[in-house]
């Protein structure tokens, strides 16, 4: 799975010397905080899914989601995380490790899910589970992306 490989990505730099590092002319937060929101996320969405009622999921169109699938990368500076998800406090490394085993437990799960199990995303709507793969692997992409450039 793509997804797993992004983790994978994840958990290197929360255990490289690079982990604090900060540029903000590509962003105001540093490599510690991506990593760590890109985990969280992923954990939401993932106990998104497993506490939908697949029976409720209701499939529409939505022209942002589409652009994204299509492109396979969501546009910088489009967006800004939910408060849910946006971590405005200090980095602990402690907290990202324990968000980091939350993910590898949780992402076993993903596939054992019903077909229509869903989240609702804040933008895009309803999304099923094979939709919700396809955003995580592109919102933590993203993210990778993101810290590549501050490390350039």
């Amino acid at each position: 799975m793509l997804l797993e490989t992004e983790i994978q990505k994840l958990e290197n730099l929360l255990h490289s010397e690079h982990f604090e590092q900060v540029n903000t002319s590509i962003s105001a937060r540093g490599v510690d905080w991506h990593v760590e929101h890109s985990l969280k996320a992923i954990n939401l969405m993932i106990e998104g899914l497993i506490q939908s009622n697949p029976e409720l999921y209701s499939p529409s169109f939505n022209l942002g989601w589409r652009v994204v699938k299509f492109l396979n990368k969501i546009p910088r500076g489009k967006a800004k995380a939910p408060k849910y998800s946006d971590n405005t406090n200090e980095v602990i490394m402690a907290n990202v490790e324990a968000e980091l085993e939350k993910t590898k437990k949780l992402v076993l799960q993903v596939d054992n899910l019903p077909e229509n199990a869903f989240i609702k995303h804040f933008a895009f709507g309803h999304l099923n589970v094979k939709a919700t793969k396809k955003l995580m692997y592109i919102h933590t992409n993203h993210h990778i992306k993101i810290i590549e450039d501050i490390l350039k």
